[in-house]
Protein backbone atom coordinates (compact mmCIF):
# COMPACT_ATOMS: atom_id res chain seq x y z
CA UNK A 1 0.00 0.00 0.00
CA UNK A 2 2.87 2.34 0.93
CA UNK A 3 4.61 1.52 -2.36
CA UNK A 4 1.41 2.36 -4.29
CA UNK A 5 0.89 5.70 -2.51
CA UNK A 6 4.50 6.66 -3.00
CA UNK A 7 4.32 6.01 -6.74
CA UNK A 8 4.80 9.37 -8.67
CA UNK A 9 1.97 8.79 -11.08
CA UNK A 10 -0.50 8.06 -8.32
CA UNK A 11 0.53 11.24 -6.48
CA UNK A 12 -0.05 13.29 -9.62
CA UNK A 13 -3.54 11.84 -10.13
CA UNK A 14 -4.54 12.58 -6.52
CA UNK A 15 -3.31 16.19 -6.84
CA UNK A 16 -5.34 16.65 -10.05
CA UNK A 17 -8.48 15.28 -8.39
CA UNK A 18 -8.13 17.63 -5.44
CA UNK A 19 -7.68 20.63 -7.79
CA UNK A 20 -10.82 19.76 -9.76
CA UNK A 21 -12.81 19.36 -6.56
CA UNK A 22 -11.78 22.78 -5.28
CA UNK A 23 -12.66 24.46 -8.64
CA UNK A 24 -16.16 22.89 -8.62
CA UNK A 25 -16.83 24.09 -5.07
CA UNK A 26 -15.90 27.68 -5.95
CA UNK A 27 -18.11 27.77 -9.10
CA UNK A 28 -21.09 25.83 -7.76
CA UNK A 29 -24.55 27.60 -8.61
CA UNK A 30 -27.46 26.48 -6.40
CA UNK A 31 -29.98 27.67 -9.04
CA UNK A 32 -28.73 25.10 -11.53
CA UNK A 33 -28.84 21.35 -11.45
CA UNK A 34 -26.09 19.69 -9.47
CA UNK A 35 -24.27 18.75 -12.65
CA UNK A 36 -24.40 22.31 -14.18
CA UNK A 37 -21.63 24.79 -13.62
CA UNK A 38 -22.64 28.51 -13.46
CA UNK A 39 -21.43 30.76 -16.23
CA UNK A 40 -20.16 34.30 -15.85
CA UNK A 41 -23.00 36.90 -14.94
CA UNK A 42 -24.61 38.78 -17.90
CA UNK A 43 -25.99 42.37 -18.03
CA UNK A 44 -28.76 44.00 -20.07
CA UNK A 45 -30.30 47.49 -20.41
CA UNK A 46 -34.14 47.73 -20.74
CA UNK A 47 -36.54 50.63 -21.23
CA UNK A 48 -39.90 49.92 -19.54
CA UNK A 49 -43.18 51.79 -19.16
CA UNK A 50 -44.10 52.90 -15.65
CA UNK A 51 -47.41 51.40 -14.54
CA UNK A 52 -49.50 53.34 -11.96
CA UNK A 53 -51.90 51.39 -9.75
CA UNK A 54 -54.22 51.85 -6.79
CA UNK A 55 -55.80 55.21 -7.80
CA UNK A 56 -59.42 55.82 -6.71
CA UNK A 57 -60.89 56.21 -10.18
CA UNK A 58 -64.25 57.29 -8.83
CA UNK A 59 -62.74 60.44 -7.33
CA UNK A 60 -59.53 61.20 -9.23
CA UNK A 61 -58.03 61.18 -12.69
CA UNK A 62 -54.30 60.88 -13.48
CA UNK A 63 -53.32 63.83 -15.68
CA UNK A 64 -49.50 63.57 -15.45
CA UNK A 65 -46.99 60.71 -15.25
CA UNK A 66 -43.51 62.07 -15.95
CA UNK A 67 -41.50 60.29 -17.16
CA UNK A 68 -43.80 57.57 -18.45
CA UNK A 69 -40.92 55.19 -19.19
CA UNK A 70 -37.63 54.49 -17.37
CA UNK A 71 -34.34 52.79 -18.31
CA UNK A 72 -32.95 50.07 -16.05
CA UNK A 73 -29.78 47.93 -16.13
CA UNK A 74 -30.04 44.40 -14.79
CA UNK A 75 -27.79 41.39 -14.43
CA UNK A 76 -28.38 37.65 -14.41
CA UNK A 77 -26.17 34.59 -14.43
CA UNK A 78 -28.01 33.25 -17.47
CA UNK A 79 -28.83 35.34 -20.54
CA UNK A 80 -32.00 33.29 -21.07
CA UNK A 81 -33.58 35.08 -18.07
CA UNK A 82 -33.69 38.31 -20.10
CA UNK A 83 -35.95 36.86 -22.80
CA UNK A 84 -39.44 37.48 -21.35
CA UNK A 85 -39.69 41.24 -20.85
CA UNK A 86 -43.35 40.98 -19.74
CA UNK A 87 -42.04 39.63 -16.46
CA UNK A 88 -40.38 42.99 -15.76
CA UNK A 89 -42.58 45.64 -14.16
CA UNK A 90 -41.99 49.17 -12.93
CA UNK A 91 -44.86 50.37 -10.74
CA UNK A 92 -45.90 53.42 -8.72
CA UNK A 93 -48.47 53.13 -5.93
CA UNK A 94 -51.09 55.90 -6.03
CA UNK A 95 -53.25 54.64 -3.16
CA UNK A 96 -52.02 57.07 -0.49
CA UNK A 97 -52.14 60.11 -2.77
CA UNK A 98 -54.76 62.87 -2.96
CA UNK A 99 -55.35 65.66 -5.45
CA UNK A 100 -52.20 67.52 -6.46
CA UNK A 101 -48.68 66.89 -7.83
CA UNK A 102 -46.46 64.29 -6.13
CA UNK A 103 -42.99 62.72 -6.49
CA UNK A 104 -43.31 58.93 -6.14
CA UNK A 105 -40.70 56.17 -5.80
CA UNK A 106 -40.71 53.48 -8.50
CA UNK A 107 -41.05 49.88 -7.34
CA UNK A 108 -39.47 47.22 -9.58
CA UNK A 109 -40.75 43.69 -10.03
CA UNK A 110 -38.04 41.52 -11.64
CA UNK A 111 -37.92 37.86 -12.64
CA UNK A 112 -36.27 35.41 -10.28
CA UNK A 113 -32.55 35.39 -10.70
CA UNK A 114 -32.37 38.88 -12.15
CA UNK A 115 -30.82 41.71 -10.11
CA UNK A 116 -31.26 45.47 -10.54
CA UNK A 117 -27.99 47.27 -11.06
CA UNK A 118 -29.24 50.76 -11.89
CA UNK A 119 -32.54 52.66 -12.55
CA UNK A 120 -32.61 56.15 -13.99
CA UNK A 121 -34.64 57.98 -12.80
CA UNK A 122 -35.87 56.17 -9.72
CA UNK A 123 -38.86 58.46 -9.14
CA UNK A 124 -41.66 59.90 -11.30
CA UNK A 125 -43.85 62.96 -10.98
CA UNK A 126 -47.61 62.30 -10.93
CA UNK A 127 -50.53 64.74 -10.86
CA UNK A 128 -54.00 63.73 -9.68
CA UNK A 129 -57.05 65.94 -10.36
CA UNK A 130 -60.29 65.55 -8.44
CA UNK A 131 -63.33 64.52 -10.47
CA UNK A 132 -66.58 66.51 -10.44
CA UNK A 133 -70.08 65.35 -11.41
CA UNK A 134 -72.82 67.66 -12.65
CA UNK A 135 -76.34 67.09 -13.97
CA UNK A 136 -77.37 68.26 -17.45
CA UNK A 137 -80.50 68.05 -19.57
CA UNK A 138 -80.30 65.88 -22.66
CA UNK A 139 -80.90 67.56 -26.02
CA UNK A 140 -81.96 65.26 -28.87
CA UNK A 141 -81.47 66.59 -32.41
CA UNK A 142 -83.40 65.08 -35.32
CA UNK A 143 -81.60 64.58 -38.62
CA UNK A 144 -83.20 64.33 -42.05
CA UNK A 145 -86.85 64.75 -43.05
CA UNK A 146 -89.85 62.45 -42.55
CA UNK A 147 -91.84 61.18 -45.53
CA UNK A 148 -93.65 63.80 -47.60
CA UNK A 149 -96.65 65.23 -45.77
CA UNK A 150 -95.38 64.16 -42.33
CA UNK A 151 -93.74 66.12 -39.52
CA UNK A 152 -91.38 65.13 -36.71
CA UNK A 153 -92.52 66.09 -33.24
CA UNK A 154 -90.46 66.84 -30.13
CA UNK A 155 -88.26 63.86 -29.16
CA UNK A 156 -89.08 62.21 -25.82
CA UNK A 157 -86.14 60.89 -23.77
CA UNK A 158 -86.57 57.81 -21.54
CA UNK A 159 -86.26 57.02 -18.70
CA UNK A 160 -85.33 60.65 -18.02
CA UNK A 161 -83.92 63.62 -19.87
CA UNK A 162 -81.29 64.11 -17.14
CA UNK A 163 -77.70 62.84 -17.41
CA UNK A 164 -74.73 63.06 -15.04
CA UNK A 165 -71.42 64.18 -16.54
CA UNK A 166 -68.15 63.44 -14.73
CA UNK A 167 -64.97 65.34 -15.63
CA UNK A 168 -61.88 66.70 -13.93
CA UNK A 169 -62.85 69.71 -11.87
CA UNK A 170 -60.84 72.06 -14.06
CA UNK A 171 -62.66 70.89 -17.23
CA UNK A 172 -66.30 70.96 -16.09
CA UNK A 173 -66.82 74.54 -17.30
CA UNK A 174 -66.10 73.39 -20.86
CA UNK A 175 -69.40 71.48 -21.07
CA UNK A 176 -71.94 73.50 -23.06
CA UNK A 177 -74.48 70.75 -23.80
CA UNK A 178 -75.15 67.02 -23.76
CA UNK A 179 -76.68 65.85 -27.03
CA UNK A 180 -77.66 62.88 -29.10
CA UNK A 181 -78.87 62.72 -32.68
CA UNK A 182 -81.51 60.51 -34.27
CA UNK A 183 -82.47 60.14 -37.92
CA UNK A 184 -86.10 60.67 -38.99
CA UNK A 185 -85.37 60.40 -42.72
CA UNK A 186 -88.36 58.96 -44.61
CA UNK A 187 -90.25 57.98 -41.43
CA UNK A 188 -94.06 57.73 -41.48
CA UNK A 189 -94.67 56.30 -38.00
CA UNK A 190 -93.52 57.11 -34.48
CA UNK A 191 -89.95 56.08 -33.74
CA UNK A 192 -90.16 54.04 -30.52
CA UNK A 193 -87.49 53.09 -27.98
CA UNK A 194 -84.50 53.86 -30.21
CA UNK A 195 -81.23 53.70 -28.29
CA UNK A 196 -78.93 56.66 -28.93
CA UNK A 197 -75.46 57.40 -27.56
CA UNK A 198 -74.92 60.62 -25.63
CA UNK A 199 -71.90 62.91 -25.87
CA UNK A 200 -70.83 66.08 -24.09
CA UNK A 201 -70.01 69.08 -26.30
CA UNK A 202 -68.10 72.29 -25.72
CA UNK A 203 -69.25 75.73 -26.90
CA UNK A 204 -67.62 75.14 -30.31
CA UNK A 205 -69.62 71.98 -30.88
CA UNK A 206 -66.69 69.63 -30.35
CA UNK A 207 -67.02 66.37 -28.41
CA UNK A 208 -65.30 66.33 -25.01
CA UNK A 209 -63.69 62.92 -25.36
CA UNK A 210 -62.83 62.14 -21.74
CA UNK A 211 -66.26 63.02 -20.32
CA UNK A 212 -67.92 60.13 -18.50
CA UNK A 213 -71.71 60.11 -18.88
CA UNK A 214 -74.22 58.23 -16.77
CA UNK A 215 -76.26 56.95 -18.49
CA UNK A 216 -74.18 56.86 -21.67
CA UNK A 217 -77.14 55.64 -23.78
CA UNK A 218 -80.81 56.66 -23.57
CA UNK A 219 -83.97 55.55 -25.33
CA UNK A 220 -85.73 58.09 -27.53
CA UNK A 221 -89.21 58.28 -29.02
CA UNK A 222 -90.00 60.70 -31.84
CA UNK A 223 -93.65 61.34 -32.80
CA UNK A 224 -94.10 61.35 -36.58
CA UNK A 225 -97.37 63.00 -37.52
CA UNK A 226 -99.13 64.39 -40.51
CA UNK A 227 -99.43 68.21 -40.72
CA UNK A 228 -101.73 69.69 -38.09
CA UNK A 229 -103.43 72.93 -37.19
CA UNK A 230 -104.97 74.17 -33.95
CA UNK A 231 -108.29 75.93 -34.48
CA UNK A 232 -111.04 77.29 -32.19
CA UNK A 233 -114.14 75.20 -31.58
CA UNK A 234 -117.49 76.84 -32.32
CA UNK A 235 -120.47 75.34 -30.55
CA UNK A 236 -123.74 75.05 -32.40
CA UNK A 237 -126.77 74.90 -30.10
CA UNK A 238 -129.37 72.79 -31.83
CA UNK A 239 -133.09 72.59 -30.96
CA UNK A 240 -134.87 74.34 -28.09
CA UNK A 241 -134.74 74.17 -24.31
CA UNK A 242 -137.72 72.59 -22.55
CA UNK A 243 -140.49 75.05 -21.67
CA UNK A 244 -139.59 77.31 -18.76
CA UNK A 245 -135.86 76.44 -18.67
CA UNK A 246 -132.80 78.34 -19.89
CA UNK A 247 -129.03 78.00 -19.84
CA UNK A 248 -127.28 80.31 -17.38
CA UNK A 249 -123.70 79.23 -18.23
CA UNK A 250 -121.94 76.98 -20.74
CA UNK A 251 -118.30 76.24 -19.97
CA UNK A 252 -116.25 73.84 -22.16
CA UNK A 253 -113.11 72.29 -20.69
CA UNK A 254 -111.19 73.26 -23.85
CA UNK A 255 -112.00 75.74 -26.57
CA UNK A 256 -109.49 74.62 -29.20
CA UNK A 257 -108.77 71.40 -31.06
CA UNK A 258 -105.84 70.11 -33.11
CA UNK A 259 -106.76 68.75 -36.52
CA UNK A 260 -104.48 66.52 -38.64
CA UNK A 261 -104.63 66.15 -42.39
CA UNK A 262 -103.28 67.35 -45.74
CA UNK A 263 -101.78 70.82 -45.60
CA UNK A 264 -104.07 72.23 -48.30
CA UNK A 265 -107.16 71.14 -46.35
CA UNK A 266 -105.75 72.61 -43.13
CA UNK A 267 -105.10 75.93 -44.85
CA UNK A 268 -108.84 76.25 -45.55
CA UNK A 269 -109.88 75.30 -42.01
CA UNK A 270 -110.62 78.27 -39.74
CA UNK A 271 -112.66 76.64 -36.97
CA UNK A 272 -114.29 73.36 -35.98
CA UNK A 273 -118.02 72.97 -35.34
CA UNK A 274 -119.37 71.06 -32.34
CA UNK A 275 -123.12 70.49 -32.11
CA UNK A 276 -124.94 70.43 -28.79
CA UNK A 277 -128.62 69.53 -28.62
CA UNK A 278 -130.83 71.59 -26.32
CA UNK A 279 -133.82 69.28 -26.76
CA UNK A 280 -134.56 67.53 -23.49
CA UNK A 281 -131.83 69.42 -21.57
CA UNK A 282 -133.55 69.67 -18.20
CA UNK A 283 -130.77 69.68 -15.58
CA UNK A 284 -127.34 71.08 -14.86
CA UNK A 285 -124.28 68.87 -15.22
CA UNK A 286 -121.37 67.81 -17.40
CA UNK A 287 -122.07 66.76 -20.96
CA UNK A 288 -119.80 65.24 -23.59
CA UNK A 289 -119.73 66.65 -27.11
CA UNK A 290 -117.94 64.57 -29.78
CA UNK A 291 -115.81 66.42 -32.31
CA UNK A 292 -116.29 65.38 -35.92
CA UNK A 293 -114.16 65.97 -38.99
CA UNK A 294 -114.73 65.29 -42.66
CA UNK A 295 -112.28 63.84 -45.20
CA UNK A 296 -109.63 64.56 -46.24
CA UNK A 297 -108.96 65.50 -42.60
CA UNK A 298 -107.82 62.36 -40.81
CA UNK A 299 -107.69 63.00 -37.05
CA UNK A 300 -108.74 65.45 -34.35
CA UNK A 301 -107.49 65.82 -30.80
CA UNK A 302 -109.23 65.77 -28.43
CA UNK A 303 -111.95 63.58 -29.94
CA UNK A 304 -114.52 64.96 -27.52
CA UNK A 305 -115.06 67.96 -25.27
CA UNK A 306 -116.74 68.11 -21.89
CA UNK A 307 -118.95 71.11 -21.13
CA UNK A 308 -120.40 72.13 -17.80
CA UNK A 309 -123.93 73.43 -18.28
CA UNK A 310 -126.01 75.30 -15.70
CA UNK A 311 -129.76 75.06 -16.30
CA UNK A 312 -132.12 77.44 -14.45
CA UNK A 313 -135.75 78.52 -14.55
CA UNK A 314 -136.40 81.05 -17.30
CA UNK A 315 -137.58 84.62 -17.00
CA UNK A 316 -138.85 86.97 -19.70
CA UNK A 317 -138.08 90.57 -20.44
CA UNK A 318 -139.72 93.03 -22.86
CA UNK A 319 -137.53 95.24 -25.02
CA UNK A 320 -139.44 98.15 -26.51
CA UNK A 321 -138.62 100.68 -29.20
CA UNK A 322 -135.80 98.76 -30.86
CA UNK A 323 -134.76 100.49 -34.12
CA UNK A 324 -135.04 98.36 -37.25
CA UNK A 325 -132.11 98.28 -39.66
CA UNK A 326 -132.55 97.49 -43.36
CA UNK A 327 -129.92 95.44 -45.18
CA UNK A 328 -129.61 94.91 -48.92
CA UNK A 329 -131.79 97.80 -50.16
CA UNK A 330 -131.22 98.24 -53.90
CA UNK A 331 -129.69 101.40 -55.35
CA UNK A 332 -132.23 104.12 -56.24
CA UNK A 333 -134.83 102.71 -53.85
CA UNK A 334 -136.35 104.08 -50.68
CA UNK A 335 -138.17 102.19 -47.94
CA UNK A 336 -140.56 103.08 -45.13
CA UNK A 337 -142.28 101.01 -42.53
CA UNK A 338 -146.02 100.59 -42.89
CA UNK A 339 -146.58 98.20 -39.99
CA UNK A 340 -145.93 98.62 -37.14
CA UNK A 341 -146.91 102.23 -37.38
CA UNK A 342 -144.39 103.20 -34.70
CA UNK A 343 -141.57 102.12 -37.00
CA UNK A 344 -139.81 100.31 -34.16
CA UNK A 345 -139.94 96.79 -32.79
CA UNK A 346 -141.09 95.55 -29.44
CA UNK A 347 -139.91 92.04 -28.58
CA UNK A 348 -140.14 89.69 -25.62
CA UNK A 349 -137.04 87.60 -24.83
CA UNK A 350 -136.59 84.61 -22.55
CA UNK A 351 -133.45 83.50 -20.75
CA UNK A 352 -131.68 83.01 -17.46
CA UNK A 353 -132.25 85.84 -14.97
CA UNK A 354 -128.51 86.59 -14.75
CA UNK A 355 -128.23 87.00 -18.52
CA UNK A 356 -131.40 89.08 -18.91
CA UNK A 357 -130.34 91.32 -16.06
CA UNK A 358 -127.10 92.24 -17.80
CA UNK A 359 -128.76 93.48 -21.01
CA UNK A 360 -127.92 97.05 -22.03
CA UNK A 361 -129.37 99.29 -24.81
CA UNK A 362 -127.69 98.31 -28.05
CA UNK A 363 -127.05 94.69 -27.04
CA UNK A 364 -129.90 93.50 -29.28
CA UNK A 365 -129.90 94.12 -33.05
CA UNK A 366 -133.08 94.01 -35.15
CA UNK A 367 -132.83 93.93 -38.93
CA UNK A 368 -134.71 93.09 -42.10
CA UNK A 369 -133.12 91.72 -45.28
CA UNK A 370 -134.35 93.57 -48.39
CA UNK A 371 -132.03 91.83 -50.83
CA UNK A 372 -133.79 91.37 -54.21
CA UNK A 373 -136.87 93.36 -53.19
CA UNK A 374 -138.19 95.88 -55.69
CA UNK A 375 -140.78 98.64 -55.43
CA UNK A 376 -144.02 97.63 -53.73
CA UNK A 377 -145.37 96.53 -50.37
CA UNK A 378 -143.66 93.59 -48.65
CA UNK A 379 -144.26 91.74 -45.42
CA UNK A 380 -140.91 90.44 -44.18
CA UNK A 381 -139.56 88.36 -41.32
CA UNK A 382 -137.89 90.35 -38.54
CA UNK A 383 -134.44 89.06 -37.60
CA UNK A 384 -133.28 89.53 -34.04
CA UNK A 385 -129.66 89.08 -32.93
CA UNK A 386 -129.81 88.08 -29.27
CA UNK A 387 -127.21 87.36 -26.68
CA UNK A 388 -126.23 83.71 -26.34
CA UNK A 389 -128.74 81.47 -24.56
CA UNK A 390 -131.64 83.93 -25.09
CA UNK A 391 -134.56 83.48 -27.46
CA UNK A 392 -137.45 85.59 -28.65
CA UNK A 393 -140.77 84.34 -27.31
CA UNK A 394 -143.08 87.19 -28.29
CA UNK A 395 -143.47 90.70 -29.68
CA UNK A 396 -142.85 91.87 -33.21
CA UNK A 397 -142.05 88.98 -35.52
CA UNK A 398 -142.57 90.60 -38.94
CA UNK A 399 -143.03 94.04 -40.47
CA UNK A 400 -144.65 95.46 -43.58
CA UNK A 401 -142.61 97.88 -45.64
CA UNK A 402 -143.20 99.93 -48.74
CA UNK A 403 -140.34 100.21 -51.21
CA UNK A 404 -140.43 102.98 -53.79
CA UNK A 405 -138.10 104.36 -56.42
CA UNK A 406 -136.35 107.60 -55.59
CA UNK A 407 -137.54 110.19 -58.18
CA UNK A 408 -134.30 112.13 -58.36
CA UNK A 409 -131.23 109.98 -58.08
CA UNK A 410 -129.11 113.09 -57.51
CA UNK A 411 -131.21 114.21 -54.54
CA UNK A 412 -129.95 113.75 -51.03
CA UNK A 413 -131.17 110.34 -49.80
CA UNK A 414 -133.96 110.34 -47.26
CA UNK A 415 -132.38 109.60 -43.88
CA UNK A 416 -135.47 107.64 -42.96
CA UNK A 417 -134.50 104.93 -45.49
CA UNK A 418 -131.51 104.01 -43.37
CA UNK A 419 -133.34 103.91 -40.08
CA UNK A 420 -136.77 102.76 -41.13
CA UNK A 421 -138.36 106.08 -40.03
CA UNK A 422 -140.64 108.20 -42.19
CA UNK A 423 -139.83 111.76 -43.08
CA UNK A 424 -140.05 114.05 -40.09
CA UNK A 425 -139.80 111.12 -37.68
CA UNK A 426 -136.91 110.49 -35.37
CA UNK A 427 -136.12 107.14 -33.71
CA UNK A 428 -136.61 106.96 -30.02
CA UNK A 429 -134.21 105.30 -27.57
CA UNK A 430 -135.21 101.64 -27.08
CA UNK A 431 -136.76 100.86 -23.74
CA UNK A 432 -135.72 97.79 -21.77
CA UNK A 433 -138.16 96.41 -19.28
Amino acid sequence: MDRWLNHPTIAKLVALALALLMWAVVHYNPETTPNTVASTAKQKTLTLNVQPYGMDESNFVLTELNPSSVTIRVSAPNAALFAKTENYKLQVDLRPLGAGTHRVEIDEVLPRGVDLIEMEPSTVQVTLVALKTKEYEVEVVTEGNPAKGFQAGTPIVKPSNKVHVTLPDNMMDQVASVRASISVEGEQEMIKNKGVKLAAYDKNGKVIENAKLEPAVVEVEVPITSPFKTVPVQFRLMGHMPQGLSIASFKPDVEQATVYGPQDALDKLEFLHAEFSLDGLSSSGKYTIPLKIDPPLIEVSPVQIEVTVEVVLSETRTLEGLPIVFNGLGEGLDVKIVDPASGVADIVVQGAPSILGSLEPGDVDVYVDLSGRGPGTHTLQLNVNLERFMEQVGGTNSITVEIASVPDVDAVPDDGAETGQGEGESPSEPALR
